[in-house]
């Protein structure tokens, strides 16, 4: 006898669209899989596998991957900003390194 899913793909999208909606709004909630499982009336283990899969990319939940895509873009356009800034200073300290250096060869001179 084939498996027959217990929960059906809508459940299944809606429930993991709940749990990417409130991880952005509630960062630091960690009831939220529960909470959503409870609200879903899903399994706390199958919300938790399918939220998994979605984060590796296994499945794709429609506008839920929409929404986890948003903050991925959003910390990949930081981390760019980071790496600039990054460079910048590290021309800075190169340009302060050659002057200490012409300072410190003045000061031997004397």
């Amino acid at each position: 006898m084939a498996f027959e899913k217990k929960y059906s793909d809508e459940v299944r999208d809606a429930a993991v669209r709940r749990v990417v909606e409130r991880r952005q709004a509630e960062p630091g909630n960690r009831a939220i899989l529960r909470e959503v499982a409870e609200e879903f009336e899903v399994g706390e283990q199958s919300l938790r596998i399918w939220v998994k899969r979605l984060d590796d990319g296994m499945f794709s939940s429609g506008d839920a991957v929409r929404l986890r895509q948003a903050p991925k873009d959003q910390l990949l356009a930081r981390i760019a900003e980071l790496e600039a800034e990054l460079a910048a200073a590290n021309e800075e300290i190169e340009v302060l390194k050659r002057a200490s250096a012409i300072f410190a060869a003045e000061l031997a001179k004397r």
